[in-house]
């Protein structure tokens, strides 16, 4: 659901008709509901331009609160068809932080100007059966702030999600790559995470192995290796796509693509995770995989899932200093490492190549990290080291949205060209 341009003429004719106009230019002072503000253009104004776009989406304010929103300040005119409302707010911004954002799907804010994997993780989330329920609830609250004398607003998501059926429904996003000529015989050995109809997130030292050659098969939608092979979406790998910085034994740029040679059909146990862009901010993650559930134990029957501490930028490049395979030591800009300080948690050998996420919206689970490399498992205080997936997402739009992410270099060209001939002029 987002706003189209039809229904924004149709809605701002509306407002015109229904709304008084104070007959006031922007910038200038003005009253609203008893408390002084600022003549400013719709966007400027947070909580306005929310309000706007939610309705302008079709949301209609319920009276159990499920979609709430404050009413639209007084108009005091219109510049270039929008409205200039009259904003008590205290965080009025030039910036517009709103200008270009559309209602997405379950009531998100989608800024149409973001990475193109964040748009792609709402597109899914618009059309997949992932396990929410209804469309959510959100809320824009506005707060008077007496000491400032102006409002504050939050935005509030909050979207409901049913009961799990099983845990075969926990990570449906979840690979087993394997290796050998034929399905049969093939070792199952890293993991992957699904992020498109043909696409499998990986780290690039699970590409391929000594005595077994090249990454060949991906199981999907299982939850045990004992499963019924009929329970097995088994696809074979078309292409395997390094980093093109990656150089073993390296440590550095872990990470890689598999496109598979036929389409991924989407349902309840199997749908794409999303793919973190920067804006995760939580301290812990969960790790999951069929690695070995100890240093030198077996290869885990059933998938195993494990609750992981983000640990300090200063932790993380003292437990992994310089050595010869990680030249400069630590690289926070494309690492990042997590463990436990009182327990004894982390991924093990088997892990590699499977995801490190955290849960988006209660819904969607979000690849933070690819499980890339650590020390012997299963020692207290220490941490695992993941490929930080936010730094590699411009180079992984590219190869799997490719298309798009030219469609998109295209406008972004068009715009600079002509903010340089503005500038020139």
């Amino acid at each position: 659901m987002g706003v189209s341009i039809d229904r924004t003429f149709v809605f701002l004719s509306f407002l015109r008709l229904v709304l008084c106009d104070l007959n006031l230019e922007e910038d200038e002072p003005c009253v609203t509901d008893g408390h002084n503000g600022t003549c400013v253009g719709i966007f400027r104004c947070p909580s306005a331009s929310l309000s706007y776009l939610y309705a302008n989406a079709g949301y209609v304010k319920s009276p159990d609160k499920i979609y709430d929103y404050p009413d639209l300040p007084d108009i005091c005119s219109f510049k270039n068809e929008e409205p200039v409302v009259c904003c008590t707010e205290c965080a009025m911004s030039k910036a517009e932080p709103y200008r270009h954002t559309s209602i997405g799907p379950l009531g998100i804010p989608k800024n149409n100007k973001g990475p193109l994997a964040w748009s792609k993780c709402l597109d899914y989330l618009k059309v997949l059966p992932y396990p929410c329920r209804g469309h959510g609830n959100f809320r824009v609250r506005k707060i008077w702030e007496e000491d400032r004398k102006c409002h504050a607003y939050q935005l509030e998501l909050a979207l409901a999600i049913g009961g799990r059926e099983a845990e075969r429904w926990e990570f449906p996003h979840m690979a087993l790559l394997g290796y050998g000529d034929n399905e049969q015989s093939a070792q199952w050995l890293c993991g992957g995470t699904v992020i498109s109809e043909r696409f499998i997130l990986t780290a690039a030292h699970c590409i391929f192995t000594r005595d077994l050659g090249n990454v060949s098969y991906a199981a999907l939608g299982l939850l045990k290796r004992t499963d019924p092979k009929e329970l097995w979406n088994i696809h074979k790998i078309k292409r395997i796509i390094p980093h093109p910085e990656y150089n073993p034994p390296s440590k550095y740029h872990d990470i890689a693509l598999l496109e598979t040679e036929t389409e991924i059909n989407f349902g309840k146990n199997l749908l794409p995770a999303c793919l973190d862009t920067g804006m995760n901010k939580k301290w812990s993650a969960e790790a999951s995989g069929w690695g070995q559930l100890g240093h030198k134990k077996d290869l885990a029957d059933t998938l195993q899932v494990v609750t992981l501490r983000k640990f300090e930028e200063t932790e993380c490049a003292t437990l992994f200093p310089q050595h010869r395979h990680l030249k400069h030591g630590y690289d926070h800009e494309k690492q990042s490492c997590y463990g436990s300080h009182s327990k004894i948690l982390d991924t093990c050998q088997g892990d590699s190549g499977g995801p490190l996420q955290t849960n988006q919206f209660k819904c969607q689970y979000t690849v933070v990290g690819v499980t890339s490399f650590g020390k012997d498992c299963g020692i207290l205080g220490s941490a695992g080291m993941y490929t930080r997936v936010s730094y590699y997402v411009p180079w992984i739009e590219g190869i799997v949205w490719p298309e798009e992410t030219e469609e998109r270099m295209k406008k972004d060209n068009l715009w600079l060209d002509k903010w340089l001939n503005s500038t020139s002029q």
